[in-house]
C-alpha cells in the first residue's frame, strides 16, 4: 500500500513570495493504477487571477505540446474555490491503452516515482510560459513529519525560463 505523501512547493515563482502549491498524492494500492493527483494553488488575489489564465492552458497540454509522447499524463480542468485558491490535478495516462507493452509500463513507473511537482512545474514554464525563481524549495511531509527538504536549481528542473514573472503587466 502506498501511503499518503505531502510535498510542499512555497514560493516557485519568480516575482511572488506569497504564492506557493501542494500536491498530495492520495493513499491507494502499490500495483494499482495511479489515482489523480490534486495541487492545491494559493495565494493573493491578484496574482493568482494572472496565474488562473496560464494554468487553464494546462487541460490543453496535448495539442500544445504535441511531440511528447512519451509523457503519459494530462491536467484536469483548473477548479477555482475562490480567488485566493484553486485545484488542478495530475492525471497519469500510462496505462490508458489497454494493450499495455513495455514503454507504457515505463511511462508507468516515471509517474509512480517522480515528484509530480517536476512536471508541474516544467508545464508552468513550457505551457504557461511563467518564470520561476532560480532556487526551488521543497518539503515532503507524511501525516506526521518533515520527511526532507530540498532546494532544488530552476535549471535541473526545465532547462529555459518563462517570460511571465506574476505581478508584473503582461506586454501586449
Amino acid at each position: 500500500m502506498l501511503q499518503e505523501l505531502v510535498i510542499k512547493v512555497p514560493a516557485p515563482f519568480a516575482g511572488r513570495a506569497d504564492v506557493g502549491f501542494s500536491t498530495r498524492y492520495p493513499a491507494q494500492p502499490a500495483q494499482a493504477p495511479l489515482k489523480d493527483v490534486p495541487f492545491i494553488i494559493e495565494g493573493p488575489s491578484g496574482p493568482m487571477r494572472q496565474l488562473q489564465s496560464r494554468l487553464e492552458l494546462f487541460r490543453q497540454k496535448r495539442s500544445l505540446i504535441p511531440d511528447a509522447p512519451e509523457e503519459a499524463y494530462s491536467w484536469t480542468d483548473l477548479i477555482s474555490l475562490n480567488d485566493e485558491l484553486f485545484i488542478l490535478a495530475f492525471r497519469d495516462e500510462s496505462l490508458a491503452d489497454p494493450a499495455a507493452d513495455r514503454e507504457s509500463e515505463q511511462r508507468y513507473i516515471v509517474n509512480l516515482v517522480r515528484p509530480l511537482v517536476f512536471p508541474f512545474l516544467k508545464d508552468c514554464v513550457r505551457i504557461g510560459e511563467l518564470a520561476l525563481r532560480d532556487h526551488i524549495l521543497l518539503a515532503v511531509l507524511d501525516d506526521t513529519r518533515v520527511m526532507a527538504e530540498l532546494e532544488l536549481q530552476r535549471a535541473q528542473i526545465v532547462p529555459r525560463n518563462g517570460s511571465i514573472v506574476l505581478g508584473e503587466a503582461i506586454a501586449g
